[in-house]
């Protein structure tokens, strides 16, 4: 039997009213949240447990194996009903690997649009140091989710910015994975979805950096950033997840720098140009050039990286990508001395 891919999604301008009545049968609540992220939606969230049992934990600033066993062993002697996690991408990744380890029912609040995490079954796990390790495989995504326009329209815009570049991955890299292959009914889906990935990104994305108010273009690029993506994630199959975008951000992860200072989807977004480079598809380049012109997107390596500190790594980091190309199904075939000049076109 094929596991659930679907998590029940509530988005309004605002939600806590009904993510008040969605907890009303839940006594013991285990919140697992981001420091700021909490902040941000503060008083509504709080109102929303007005007359609840409830903890409040950290995530901890990494969605780290560590971390969260640390967690784990601080609330084992504690009966909780529900996890709500709250925040990006990050703390609600651990979240989620919290709800794998105990078993317990998990709505998520993503306070930023930056990434599918909310409703995937997936989760991104890095090491202490922020570098990337590896892919954590739930059995099933988060149960409900709850998206506030408001918090996110309020939110800082380089999480958004960044959220357009991530999306913008799922629609390129599946495409070059999937291309010329027999796909079954899952994916077939998936891959239509994927189309909404780039249309609404080059549509309305630009818009929605710029409005300040919740109108249906900013709500369509904040729903396809958090939801669409990850709809499509959970519905095709893993093989066609993920490709040359997301191997170059998990490479560049090794250089400290990127890590501290530079946005998931940020990078992902240059890793697009990249792919696209090798895959001589000179079309699609120009226009996502010039949509990333409009609204600041990185176009070369060096908006990225310090030279001098990509050089130190670049054996790693080169390395890396090539063997994350060489286990996967990209329809590539390059030399490495044409990746590393690819890479690093200044222009």
């Amino acid at each position: 039997m094929e596991k659930s891919i679907l998590t029940e999604v509530y988005m309004d301008k605002s939600i806590w009213s009904t993510l008040k009545q969605e907890i009303e049968n839940y006594t013991n609540i285990l919140v697992i949240h981001g420091e700021k992220s909490l902040l941000s939606i503060n008083n509504n969230f709080f109102k929303t447990l007005e007359n609840k049992k409830y903890h409040l934990v950290h995530y901890g600033n990494e969605c780290c194996h560590n971390i969260i066993d640390s967690i784990l062993k601080n609330v084992e002697n504690h009966t909780y009903d529900l996890i709500i996690g709250v925040g990006g991408g990050k703390s609600i990744d651990a979240s989620k690997v919290i709800m794998d380890k105990l078993n317990l029912p998990l709505f998520t609040v993503p306070t930023i649009a930056s990434t599918c995490a909310a409703v995937s079954y997936i989760s991104v796990m890095y090491n202490e140091h922020h570098v990337f390790q590896e892919l954590y495989f739930l059995n099933r995504p988060p149960h409900k989710t709850f998206i506030d326009l408001q918090t996110l329209i309020e939110a800082p815009k380089k999480y958004l910015w960044a959220g357009i570049g991530d999306t913008l991955a799922k629609y390129y890299e599946m495409n070059l994975k999937a291309r010329g292959k027999k796909l079954n009914f899952n994916t077939t889906m998936g891959e239509k979805l994927s189309h909404l990935c780039k249309e609404s990104m080059l549509n309305y994305g630009q818009h929605a950096l710029s409005t300040t108010e919740v109108d249906n273009e900013f709500k369509e690029v904040v729903g396809v950033i958090l939801v669409t993506t990850g709809v499509v994630s959970n519905l095709i199959d893993f093989k066609y997840n993920g490709a040359l975008a997301h191997a170059i951000f998990d490479a560049l992860t090794k250089i400290k720098r990127v890590e501290e200072e530079h946005l998931h989807g940020e990078v992902v977004a240059f890793g697009i140009l990249v792919q696209l480079k090798l895959e001589e598809n000179s079309l699609e380049l120009n226009n996502l050039l010039k949509f990333y012109k409009e609204i600041n997107l990185p176009t070369t390596l060096d908006e990225i990286v310090i030279k001098e500190e990509y050089l130190e790594k670049r054996d790693d980091v080169v390395n890396k990508i090539l063997k994350s190309v060489a286990g996967s199904e990209m329809p590539l075939s390059f030399t490495r001395d044409e990746f590393i000049k690819t890479l690093e076109e200044t222009k």
